[in-house]
């Protein structure tokens, strides 16, 4: 439906943005960040809006430091933060946190953010944007989330839950975008990626 203008890279490891802009039909090339994060902060250390798109931009400030300045590039990087009871939970750091982020979340709504930065070189134009949504997970039994525990899908994901997953089966309601729950507000961006030139509509060949 889309396609790229100019070289794009994509500052993230992550499958599930990777596959949603391909479906979309954007060529990019995908360089992951090294940067370390925090699996959990109360709102009084980070303000959780300031929070994510700085992360987001800490990932591209990693990844444009390794591209040669010789060509053009937009660099795109995102993070995704869970925030609850004026804490933010980032991806668990092991069974125990799993469990405890999920005992926290269940029956219970909850905000999730996604943060996203784009830098321009050699332009050096810069966006930072967020977006929220709320989510509802149904009440569950602890057999339940000691099932999905031993998945091994709550590890990498924030909150200690995918919607794209077998998670999709613990909520029971979204407000906002869903593509933000996954990771990737989808029709923010390619709106942005639109106004910015990144990216075109993709007519007939």
């Amino acid at each position: 439906m889309y396609q790229t203008r100019t070289n794009l890279i994509l500052a993230s490891a992550s499958p599930r943005r990777r596959e949603l802009l391909s479906r979309m039909g954007l060529k990019f090339s995908v360089m992951p960040s090294d940067l370390e994060e925090e699996t959990e902060l109360t709102c009084s250390e980070r303000e959780p809006v300031i929070h994510v798109q700085n992360c987001a931009r800490d990932k591209v400030e990693r990844v444009a430091k390794l591209v040669s300045e010789q060509k053009e590039f937009w660099f795109l990087g995102m993070d995704t933060i869970v925030v609850i009871d004026e804490l933010i939970l980032g991806k668990p750091r092991d069974k125990d946190q799993a469990r405890e982020f999920l005992n926290r979340l269940c029956g219970r709504w909850h905000r999730v953010l996604t943060g996203y930065h784009l830098f321009h070189r050699p332009g050096g134009e810069r966006v930072s944007n967020s977006v929220e949504s709320k989510v509802l997970l149904k009440k569950l039994r602890p057999a339940e989330i000691e099932a999905y525990i031993s998945t091994s899908e709550p590890y990498d994901k924030a909150g200690a839950y995918a919607a794209q997953g077998i998670g999709a089966g613990l909520i029971q309601e979204i407000q906002g975008s869903y593509t933000n729950v996954v990771g990737l507000p989808l029709a923010e961006l390619l709106e942005e990626l639109l106004r910015l030139g990144v990216i075109e509509p993709k007519t007939g060949e």
